[in-house]
């Protein structure tokens, strides 16, 4: 507009005459004739000033802890008392993702694996509705990919799924990158992620490495999220039935014959001719056995030194009545930890309510002792210990080993020595029994001399003269 009132005034046109001819007022032409005698050739610019311009650091703050537009709005009105429409955060939030630029990541062969779960529907497995999510992993490489099908994501489902795919592959990539899934991931940290305890485990046995995506950052795994789509457009959309085994074996023959063998849309390659070609010799070898899943949880031991496990329960030793130890189980042997230290080893039975107790886990006044280790234990005491023990086992059979048991737990109160000697005081009164034993120790009695006086004579039987309990328990 400035440039064509100033053609029309060169022309000799007057205010009148321009704007007639433009149409506008005449005192708009006059402020441009103004401005173009002053020397500026255009207008000056106007800006326009907006609500959220005086908060744009505060909303990238926002935006970079992960908030929502509809969260950055309500933050907004609420905490800082602005007044501004939805639509206008929700621009302003979408320029911000627009500013973010996406790098191609070009891997080498065997140097990196992408995994994922995608949720399928609801199939029936044997009449039974059941949820089915579909595991995938993909070569960076080549776009080489394996699938399968799971009911859970639990961590071994997680774990057998992994080394499926990498005797599918014939061998193993140097990284796994994942998404902060719950089986892999417990606490989402790109840089330092703490792994599940088994499955850090696991990649270690196969001599792989994690790489945990950042969170709300989807594009970082990009390939295995397209595998995903893949499979839902292209397979699951042309899957008729709800049968599960139906879909487990058309899925496999679709990964074979269609998935791997198509040209891949990014690359414009078969993935199944690169793996072969390039990737499959770049993989690391498969180890010797696969890796044990185990069952891993924790429980807390009952009064009764016991832990409940599929049904059963299973002794620990004594001492840990009250705390929380770890089990892991691979369906065969049940493993028991406190802390890093193994206190149990049961193996399992498949039965049901049973209490599956080890003799060493019983506190040691608990504890049965067979005949031989008591004999063994009591002549180590000393020679009069060795004594007492034969004599109860002859007259009293039915009590000999609580009796022995008693008297062997004295050890927790007094010497060898003074058990010995008191065993010694015990045969010379023919006082056999534990707690004769005991009120020898407790008195001091074995420390008299012994002298022709205190021999008592006995006659045949059990018949004596009562007065003698009374020495012996009576304090010198």
């Amino acid at each position: 507009m400035y440039y064509t009132v100033k053609t029309l005034l060169s022309e000799g046109k007057s205010i009148r005459e321009i704007a007639k001819d433009l149409g506008m007022c005449r005192k708009t032409i006059s402020r441009i004739k103004t401005a173009l005698d002053s020397g500026k050739d255009r207008p000056d610019e106007q800006v326009r000033t907006k609500t959220l311009d005086g908060y744009k650091d505060l909303i990238n703050d926002y935006f970079e802890d992960g908030l929502t537009a509809l969260l950055i709005h309500r933050r907004l009105t609420t905490e800082k008392g602005l007044t501004v429409s939805y639509p206008s955060v929700a621009r302003w939030v979408e320029r911000l993702k627009k500013q973010e630029v996406y790098i191609p990541i070009h891997c080498d062969p065997g140097a990196e694996s992408q995994v994922d779960f995608g949720y399928m529907g609801t199939f029936r497995n044997h009449g039974t509705p059941v949820k089915v999510w579909i595991f995938a992993m993909v070569l960076s490489y080549s776009r080489y990919t394996y699938y399968q099908l799971v009911t859970n994501q639990k961590i071994s489902s997680f774990i057998e799924c992994h080394y499926k795919a990498f005797e599918y592959f014939g061998g193993v990539p140097k990284t796994i990158k994942l998404d902060n899934l719950k089986a892999g991931v417990i606490t989402p940290d790109f840089y330092e992620p703490l792994l599940q305890e088994q499955y850090a485990g696991f990649l270690a046995h196969y001599n792989s490495a994690p790489i945990a995506c950042r969170v709300r950052r989807p594009q970082e795994k990009g390939k295995v999220e397209s595998a995903i789509k893949y499979v839902k457009n292209n397979f699951l959309k042309n899957f008729r039935g709800t049968d599960y085994d139906k879909l487990i074996c058309e899925l496999k023959v679709w990964n074979e014959e269609i998935c791997n063998q198509r040209v891949h849309g990014t690359t414009r390659k078969v993935p199944q001719l690169v793996f072969n070609e390039r990737e499959k010799t770049a993989l690391m070898e498969l180890p010797a056995r696969r890796y044990e899943i185990m069952d891993i949880s924790a429980r807390k031991v009952s009064r009764l030194a016991h832990i409940s496990y599929r049904h059963n329960y299973y002794s620990v030793p004594a001492k840990y009545v009250g705390m929380q130890v770890r089990l892991e189980s691979n369906g065969t042997l049940l493993k028991i930890y406190s802390n890093q230290s193994r206190i149990a080893l049961h193996s399992i039975s498949h039965a049901m309510g049973l209490y599956i107790s080890l003799e060493e886990h019983k506190p040691e006044y608990k504890r049965f002792i067979s005949r031989d280790e008591c004999y063994q234990r009591m002549a180590a005491l000393g020679p009069y210990a060795i004594e007492v023990f034969l004599q109860l086992e002859q007259k009293v059979p039915a009590y000999w080993g609580a009796m022995t048991r008693g008297i062997l737990k004295l050890k927790t109160s007094y010497s060898e020595e003074v058990i010995n000697l008191a065993c010694k005081r015990a045969l010379r009164f023919n006082a056999l029994g534990y707690q004769q034993i005991k009120k020898i120790c407790e008195s001091g009695l074995y420390r008299q001399d012994e002298s022709p006086e205190n021999n008592i004579s006995f006659t045949e039987g059990y018949g004596h003269d009562l007065s003698i309990y009374d020495q012996i328990i009576r304090n010198n």
